[in-house]
């Protein structure tokens, strides 16, 4: 993908057509990003059985492998939500392009977990500058980490919209996050953040997925 200016981003406009390509496609996204939200529910659930720190650590690793081949579908369709073909079909699935995905979602959702642990402040930074690396490999069949780099590179001139983006998307999984934290010694807390935070993952993949395609501009 050639070098260029990035198209500016209207975040009002943003929102208001990922909502609607959401709405156009709710059932396809819910269920997609129901299998995502599983993953981290999963995690949380058998962590909570268990007090052996090696195997949090491997079910952990195990999850973040997991995720990446559960965001596939959701990407996909995500993509399809605000793209020109209105039938909302995802593009065609190799298996090749699907497990250069993983590996970057690995990647991805480590770096994240990573930076949000240490300080909220790089997690939310990773999530800006990164966030149409999914979007990359499955519309233009780019290569995991060269699909982190791209993203980077299509993120810049529009950072601090994006950045207000990724907020405004945190919130959708404030009530979910909520529950989690209220009840961290239940399992009803990892089932509550898997149920809200099913429609909240979904509108915001349709949301930065419809923010890629802005400056894209395809």
């Amino acid at each position: 993908m050639p070098s260029r200016q990035a198209s500016p981003l209207s975040v009002s406009k943003v929102l208001s057509a990922g909502i609607s390509g959401f709405r156009r496609h709710d059932k396809r996204l819910l269920a997609r990003s129901s299998y995502l939200m599983a993953v981290p529910a999963l995690v949380l659930l058998v962590n909570q059985a268990t007090d052996s720190y090696w195997l949090n650590l491997l079910i952990w690793l195990l999850g973040l492998s997991l995720g990446g081949y559960a965001a596939w579908p959701l990407s996909r369709t995500a993509l399809a939500a605000v793209s020109s073909d209105r039938s909302g079909r995802p593009p065609r699935d190799d298996w090749w392009v699907r497990d250069g995905f993983v590996r970057a979602s690995a990647a991805f959702f480590l770096t994240v977990s990573v930076g949000t642990v240490f300080l909220v402040v790089p997690g939310i930074m990773v999530l800006m500058i990164y966030s149409f690396y999914p979007f990359l490999i499955v519309e233009r069949r780019a290569g995991g980490f060269q699909a982190l780099a791209l993203s980077s590179e299509l993120s810049r001139g529009n950072r601090m919209r994006l950045l207000r983006l990724v907020l405004g998307c945190s919130v959708f999984f404030g009530p979910g996050l909520a529950l989690l934290y209220l009840w961290s010694s239940s399992p009803w807390g990892a089932i509550a953040f898997w149920v809200l935070g099913t429609p909240a993952l979904a509108v915001a993949a349709v949301i930065m997925a419809t923010a890629y395609r802005t400056i894209v501009r395809r």
